[in-house]
């Protein structure tokens, strides 16, 4: 009885191992590059411990651990296994590797990927997007800095046009009269606050939309993660921690900027839309 039951539990464990979720995800790919047992490896592909890559002559691939900011290049020819907090060669050069960016919730690249999915599925069917609206940026979205730079379309002269921004209570923190486009606040708002801007002409509004801004602790996370950003691979992890904090405008700025880098990986452009 007691042996049967030690065995239950040593399944359980061995089941609940070979279960472990992923780890890491694919942050860039190029050249021949495949998952043993599970064809090519796709853009953004989330890795559990266990994987194996096996990657072709001058293929290359950065593997990034979301939980870690932990990012590994791994350079083919060569085999290579993902484990928990590493991976490692099995035959072929030794990852480099160089710490970047983690992300407050692993699971952000589940949705990215599926968001990028779901959109080249329906690329023929998107209807119109709310850019069509007067204004621009920032609207319905966190921001990164505290000074954003607003932005809208034409339609009113500079001269005419006021600008103005407003707290949750409709207090006027910030009026600009006559604004060029795009215009700055000179004060700074306050961290993890909402808030309103309005452009206006005498003849009335034009435009008003909302947006908040990120807590002091995410914006120096977003400031360092910008600052170390250098490479096409931890800019990808860049627009992800983005995409994570609420920045969803920003953060399809930054897919854009990646999408006309490598129009080879039709994902990068589905996320910018």
């Amino acid at each position: 009885m007691i042996r049967g039951a030690a065995l239950a539990i040593l399944a359980t464990a061995s089941l609940a191992a070979h279960g472990e979720g992923p780890v890491a995800f694919v942050a860039d790919r190029k050249g021949s590059s495949t998952i043993e047992g599970d064809g090519n490896v796709a853009f953004l592909a989330e890795l559990s411990p266990g994987t194996r890559l096996l990657l072709g002559t001058n293929a290359t691939l950065a593997v990034t651990y979301a939980a870690s900011g932990m990012q590994f290049t791994l350079t083919g020819p060569g085999e290579f296994r993902v484990d928990a907090t590493e991976v490692r060669a099995e035959r072929g050069p030794a990852p480099t590797h160089r710490t970047g960016a983690a992300l407050a919730d692993p699971g952000v690249v589940t949705r990215i990927s599926r968001a990028a999915t779901a959109s080249l599925r329906m690329r023929g069917l998107s209807g119109e997007r709310a850019d069509k609206a007067a204004l621009e940026f920032p609207v319905d979205t966190r921001v990164t800095s505290l000074q954003p730079t607003l932005r809208w379309k034409n339609g009113a002269s500079a001269g005419s046009v006021t600008v103005s921004v407003t707290d949750a209570s409709g207090n006027e923190v910030w009026k600009s009269e006559g604004s060029p486009r795009p215009v700055r606040p000179v004060v700074k708002l306050a961290p993890a606050t909402s808030y309103k801007w309005t452009v206006a002409t005498p003849q009335g509004a034009i435009g008003e939309a909302s947006f908040e801004t990120l807590p002091a602790p995410a914006l120096a996370r977003v400031a360092r993660s910008r600052a170390t950003s250098k490479t096409f691979a931890e800019r990808v992890v860049h627009a992800v921690l983005l995409q994570d904090l609420g920045a969803t405008q920003e953060a399809r700025e930054a897919w854009a900027v990646l999408a006309r880098e490598r129009p080879e990986l039709p994902e990068l452009a589905a996320l910018a839309r």
